[in-house]
């Protein structure tokens, strides 16, 4: 799940649900209460020193106390390039149905 990190704490973290739209506009969806891997500290090391990131849970479970087995952190050029990446794959079905 792709998300904007809000606020991490001690044994969670606070993010926002993000989407790309057809148009490459990122839509916040909802937030997320998530809970970080009690064995594995470089996931929330990760987190807190991100403003986006792409996080895998358990059983790929998205619901509020989900706890996070892989995070990878985003930079805003690696966003705008998947931003362009929606666009283009959408204007590419749009040319083959016409």
């Amino acid at each position: 799940m792709l998300v904007k990190v809000n606020n991490v704490e001690e044994s969670s973290i606070r993010v926002t649900k993000l989407d790309i739209d057809d148009f490459g506009s990122v839509i916040p969806l909802r937030e997320v209460n998530l809970r970080l891997p009690q064995e594995d500290e470089s996931v929330g090391q990760t987190l807190r020193h991100s403003v986006y990131a792409i996080l895998f849970t358990a059983d790929d479970n998205e619901d509020d106390g989900s706890t996070i087995i892989l995070a990878r952190s985003m930079t805003q050029e690696e966003l705008n390039e998947e931003k362009e990446r929606t666009v283009q794959a959408v204007q590419g079905k749009t040319d083959d149905t016409e």
